[in-house]
């Protein structure tokens, strides 16, 4: 009889995307082990079904382990305090005795050499996902051949505060951000007529969406043409991902959204004004997001501080070209002219 492996799904929606990842390759390399998902968050849960969870035999809600049990754990972030307040705690003994809860197993580690993921080892979206981010690009007012008719620019907006996980040490000022952001954007819109879709921003957080989007929305925006700017209504995080992933480009800051947008489309989003924490944990786990790990990734990261207009436009202006968007006639000339692109940035 084969094995069943269990781990517990917990965290921030980020930290459900990669914790699947990783188990979605371990379910690959190892074909006759049962897994068995238990979620710590029953509106998580509720989200993630989106997602194509067919390399698992069972999703159920960690209650489930009261009454019946894997015979091993396969658990990622065994020392988070949530998990172990929220879940472990109340366990029986003997479940816990299955779990490690020693060592701190990171999904980076399992992941290590693997990124960026092929195609096939990417979570995708159910047949009813995919519906979601039809009705939630409705709900946006974007229309269905919005990335037929002209180049989209993702964004996504995290700042991070002092009471942050991650400590904002090297991000600039709110107000630097969002001042060179906006200057950067309306030149891609003016140069490539690109249309830009924001999350993150510009929402009102309640009780009636505080648990769906994390309280992590901003209640301002950014200063664009509003008929080339879409604000996401924070309706749904794995729509949010979906959609996004189809824009030409993408830009982002740091979080561990931004980190499953570049894995969702295979690369090439371009990470803005990262903490240095957070640049240093790639290091640390030697993960391969963002195209860090190669000169010109390190570069971005590391040699181009600060990120000024120039460079932003520049790099989001070449992801805006590989994804096959032209720039309009005589922009370049119009830019060089006026000084507004220094070249080598």
């Amino acid at each position: 009889m084969s094995r069943t492996i269990g781990s517990i799904l917990h965290g921030a929606y980020g930290d459900y995307y990669w914790q699947l990842t990783s188990l979605k390759l371990f379910a690959r390399r190892n074909p006759g082990v049962r897994l068995r998902l238990y979620s710590a968050s029953a509106s998580r849960m509720e989200a993630i079904r989106q997602f194509d969870l067919s390399f698992a035999d069972s999703v159920e809600p960690w209650q489930a382990l009261l009454d019946n049990s894997p015979d091993e754990f396969l658990q990622y972030q065994v020392h988070d305090i949530e998990l172990r307040q929220d879940v472990l705690s109340h366990l029986p003994k003997q479940v816990l005795a299955k779990i490690d809860q020693i060592h701190n197993r990171i999904f980076y580690r399992d992941l290590l050499g693997e990124l960026p993921l092929p195609a096939d080892l990417r979570l995708r979206l159910t047949a009813d996902g995919l519906r979601e981010a039809d009705r939630v690009m409705e709900a946006c007012g974007l229309d269905a051949d919005l990335f037929d008719r002209r180049p989209t620019l993702a964004f996504l907006w995290r700042y991070r505060s002092a009471q942050s996980a991650i400590h904002p040490l090297g991000q600039p000022s709110p107000e630097e951000c969002i001042q060179k952001y906006s200057q950067a954007f309306r030149r891609l819109i003016e140069d490539y007529d690109c249309h830009v879709l924001v999350t993150g921003m510009k929402l009102v957080t309640d009780e009636t969406n505080r648990v769906r989007v994390d309280a992590k929305f901003s209640t301002f925006g950014l200063d664009l043409p509003p008929e080339r700017c879409t604000y996401m209504k924070g309706l749904g995080w794995v729509a949010d991902l979906e959609i996004l992933s189809r824009c030409t480009a993408a830009a982002a800051m740091a979080s561990g959204f931004s980190e499953a947008l570049d894995t969702h489309r295979g690369g090439g989003v371009v990470l803005l004004d990262p903490p240095l924490v957070y640049a240093l944990k790639f290091l640390k786990y030697r993960v391969r997001l963002f195209g860090n790990m190669t000169p010109r990734g390190m570069w971005r990261i590391w040699g181009a501080r600060p990120h000024t207009v120039n460079r932003i436009y520049h790099w989001l202006s070449e992801a805006l070209e590989a994804g096959g968007a032209r720039r309009s006639n005589g922009s370049r000339m119009a830019r060089n002219a006026k000084g507004r692109l220094a070249p080598g940035d």
